[in-house]
């Protein structure tokens, strides 16, 4: 195979996860690592589309730089893609002392403003990712990467949106993007406001291991729901935004974002410098 080309021999294989028809996997050797995304079937299109994306943002910012490495190629009914293996930590684990209330937050404070800075870039080059979440922005130490680009969209791209996505993780989706996704139109495009809810839900996340929304104050559990089921819920009932009692000035900063609608809601540049004027 030619990653094992790229990797060098002897190659090391290693499961990283698997969903929807599609495997990760660790491609290590003397030559390099890299990750490995392998599709089949329905997975395929996910995987290949990805690829896609990839022709056109590889290098385009500092958060794409890794994807001007990329390799792809496709089979019968499969397809796969290779990046290079980011040497870093996710923000989801950067905010572990953080959603333990220990430690010095520091390093989450300023990885948070770093991601914020990222997301600023790609909407500044007219793209949205489509899938942020903490676990999809990787700090290395040549600066911030964002992964999993399958649902990317620019509409100054010729690469239409796909007609699967039905919106981001609905418990990280502003109300405008549930709404759309709720509408039945197809395809649903993301929008820069939409990402940088987003983004802020992300880091309320990472920083409490609890949704932004309180949705006890409806009385319910979220599990208990489908996707649709939930997002009717939300659209109903407009569940308020809960609190991050452990680090109050963190809610107050990603609250100038989550609670004003997209006309009127600041860009990720605008959570980046809100989030300086905090302390750790």
């Amino acid at each position: 195979m030619e990653l094992e080309e790229l990797a060098g021999s002897p190659t090391q294989w290693a499961y990283v996860a698997g969903w929807n028809g599609i495997e990760m996997w660790k491609v290590s050797g003397p030559h390099g690592e890299w990750a490995l995304k392998v599709g089949r079937n329905d997975g395929a299109v996910e995987v290949a589309r990805e690829a896609a994306v990839w022709g056109r943002i590889a290098g385009m910012v500092s958060a794409t730089s890794y994807g001007k490495r990329a390799q792809h190629g496709r089979g019968v009914g499969s397809a796969w893609l290779a990046t290079p293996w980011l040497r870093g930590t996710s923000l989801w684990d950067i905010f572990y002392p953080v959603r333990e209330r220990r430690g010095n937050h520091a390093e989450a404070l300023a990885s948070a403003i770093e991601a914020c800075m990222a997301v600023a870039s790609i909407h500044q080059a007219q793209w949205v990712h489509g899938d942020l979440q903490p676990h999809h922005i990787i700090l290395t130490p040549g600066g911030t990467r964002l992964i999993d680009w399958s649902w990317g969209w620019s509409a100054g791209s010729d690469l239409p949106a796909s007609n699967t996505y039905n919106g981001c993780f609905v418990h990280l989706a502003g109300n405008e993007l549930i709404a759309r996704a709720q509408s039945g139109q197809r395809p649903v495009l993301t929008s820069p406001p939409d990402e940088t809810w987003t983004l802020a839900a992300s880091i309320w996340w990472a920083a409490t291991n609890q949704w932004p929304r309180d949705y006890r104050s409806l009385g319910i559990d979220p599990a208990a729901f489908t996707r649709i089921e939930l997002s009717k819920v939300i659209l109903r009932h407009r569940p308020p935004l809960g609190h991050i009692d452990h680090w109050p000035q963190l809610e107050k900063a990603l609250r100038t974002v989550l609670e004003p609608p997209a006309e009127a809601r600041p860009g990720a540049l605008d959570l980046a410098q809100y989030l300086r004027g905090i302390t750790p």
